[in-house]
């Protein structure tokens, strides 16, 4: 057995489609496995997750494929799969996604939930061997359960999991890494909790950790987000680690890769062909407008409760990234406008509960309010965007309800309401009030803005997304009232 083994590991997460990035990225990764590999070194190279985000145009077009053949051009080996993933691709789709890839993907958490295995496309781990050392390499992702359920998959909490493999794999194995789209705090609890962990690469939370932490015998790395960096790990091995240390080079002290650029503007360019393909022709156009109510967010209201079939639809107008002008609109417009890989959701709430809802939604700190995460991709929560409902408000410093209808009917505050909005309310607890409903139902896989491009073309809908929702009443008619 050789003395001493080098082992270089260098890791991305969370590039979420930047595909600028990317060419970069590429030599960075070819550059340094050359200088290694001439010194007799060893390399690894491993994405962490969410290398794919459908808010650009060339992964929505290709559902990911396109970013499948990037990693197999930057000469990834090993990946875990991160929510965006997991949960913002169809069942099938997802099942597709790494039929062409030439890295292996491990996910030791995602089962089928008919034979509970792992994936067909995924392995639960990996055995690597450097020479005689031996590498154990785990993958997990976070476990979005609800979402994940909904989408036909089932997922496991990682703790239990990891223990059994590392129980049965330690053993035999020098070195164990386990790729973990869980976050950083979770990755903490890991350290803490789960013996025989050497080395954690993280994703998930975007945090940018230039030397890792180490907490106990493990070290955690994370490589910030959208390809700043990428993330370095160094390992020497001499019948036991001898030394681990962990570094990020900055993305930008590289050149591009002129033929990965060059692959990611041709597929622009077929992407574009593929979604500017014309849906309908709108005979209004269709205004934003993140502080005040707009026919754009009535209409998006409106087609969130009638793809749910509620009483109710409600969703914020920050959600609403750009204007729908008249004339003819394509998915490709619908995606630029709405990003966000965002679902619409239902749950069943009493009169007292919404009432408390809306009128927090409509305080000043909330309408401004600066939103981050949760698949949320504009800058601010918004006005909040109804449909099925007449609201009558003050417009006080602080607004407060002075009268809800529902379906022309006056509010029961007793009564329970069916109310369709997003799943993002149900994860970034933003409304309590919409936590404690139930019967929570999520409608995946289709996105909000695949939801419009069925609803936009209900003209009856959109006229009526003319019509107020919202009555604000001055200070001196709420008083003579």
């Amino acid at each position: 057995m050789a003395d001493t083994y080098t082992l270089h590991i260098l890791h991305t997460n969370d590039l979420h489609s930047h595909f600028d990035t990317m060419p970069r990225i590429a030599t960075c990764l070819r550059k340094h496995r050359e200088e290694w590999d001439s010194k007799g070194e060893h390399v690894l190279t491993v994405d962490i997750g969410d290398h794919m985000d459908r808010m650009d145009i060339r992964s929505e077009a290709s559902f990911g494929k396109i970013n499948v053949e990037i990693m197999n051009r930057s000469g990834i080996q090993y990946a875990t799969i991160g929510n965006n993933e997991g949960i913002t691709l169809p069942k099938d789709k997802l099942n597709e996604l790494y039929t062409d890839a030439r890295f292996a993907i491990i996910t030791g958490n995602l089962f089928e939930p008919t034979t509970n295995s792992v994936p067909s496309w995924a392995v639960p781990y990996v055995v690597h061997t450097v020479g005689e050392l031996r590498l154990a390499i785990l993958g997990m992702t976070i476990p979005f359960g609800p979402s994940y359920q909904s989408m036909g998959w089932e997922i496991k909490e990682p703790i239990p999991i990891l223990r059994e493999q590392i129980a049965a794999l330690r053993s035999s194995v020098d070195v164990v890494i386990l790729l973990s789209h869980l976050g950083y705090q979770t990755d903490c609890v890991l350290a803490k909790e789960v013996d025989g962990l050497d080395i954690i690469l993280g994703g998930h939370s975007h945090r940018t950790l230039p030397h890792g932490v180490c907490i106990g015998g493990t070290l955690i790395t994370q490589a910030g987000r959208f390809g700043e960096y990428v993330g370095h790990v160094e390992l020497v091995w001499d019948h036991g680690i001898k030394n681990v240390r962990a570094e990020l080079f900055h993305t930008e002290e590289y050149l591009a890769d002129e033929s990965l650029s060059q692959f990611i503007e041709s597929e622009k360019v077929w992407a574009e062909n593929r979604l500017f393909q014309p849906i309908v022709q709108l005979e209004q156009d269709m205004h934003i407008g993140w502080t005040e109510e707009t026919p754009y967010g009535s209409f998006l209201a409106a087609s969130i409760r009638k793809w749910t079939g509620a009483e109710i639809g409600m969703a914020n107008g920050g959600l609403l990234l750009a204007d729908l002008p008249r004339g003819s609109l394509s998915f490709a417009d619908l995606l630029h406008s709405m990003p966000h890989p965002i679902n619409a959701c239902a749950v069943t709430i009493t009169g007292e509960q919404l009432t408390t809802v809306l009128e927090q939604a409509i305080q000043p700190e909330m309408v401004h309010r600066e939103l981050r995460g949760y698949g949320f991709r504009g800058k601010i929560e918004g006005w909040m965007c109804v449909d099925g409902l007449h609201i009558r408000y003050s417009e006080d410093d602080q607004p407060q309800i002075i009268q809800i209808e529902v379906n022309g009917q006056q509010l029961d505050r007793e009564r329970l309401y069916r109310v369709g909005t997003i799943d993002m309310f149900m994860y970034n607890r933003m409304f309590p009030d919409l936590l404690l409903g139930s019967e929570v139902t999520f409608f995946l896989p289709e996105m909000l803005r695949e939801v419009l491009a069925t609803t936009i073309k209900d003209q009856q809908m959109l006229q009526n997304a003319f019509c107020p929702r919202w009555e604000k009443i001055s200070s001196t008619s709420k008083n003579q009232s």
